[in-house]
């Protein structure tokens, strides 16, 4: 039986991020479009947080992509620190913000420390 890529599914959860990101922001989007992009950014607020939400998508989805690579190469120590800093990310987002996704990062970040360890034999 085949494992599925714990790279693959991080990279869907970048794509989800990015259509979610898309639907709930849209307001905030078409506001941004109507008027000079640049400079349309501030450090707070409904723009700042729609910015960010969305820049997340394509770093979980290269994330995913090098994970990837990761696990066809057998890079071990790599899948173990990526285990770690997003089953981290993910606790720590979960507690801040636990109707969100951020509990698709506890899993598959645990799924990743669980193989790792298993495969060292620790």
């Amino acid at each position: 039986m085949t494992r599925a890529s714990a790279g693959r599914l991080l990279q869907v959860v970048g794509i989800a991020h990015g259509a979610i990101g898309a639907v709930i922001y849209r307001d905030v989007f078409a506001d941004i479009g109507r008027g000079p992009v640049v400079g349309s950014v501030p450090d707070r607020g409904d723009r700042a947080a729609a910015f960010w939400f969305m820049a997340a998508a394509p770093t979980l989805w290269l994330g995913g992509r090098l994970l990837h690579s990761a696990e066809e190469n057998g890079d071990l120590p790599a899948q173990r620190a990526a285990g770690v800093a997003l089953a981290a990310v993910g606790v720590v987002g979960t507690v801040a913000m636990p109707k969100s996704g951020f509990p698709s990062l506890v899993g598959i970040g645990g799924v990743l420390l669980r193989r790792t360890l298993r495969s060292t034999g620790r």
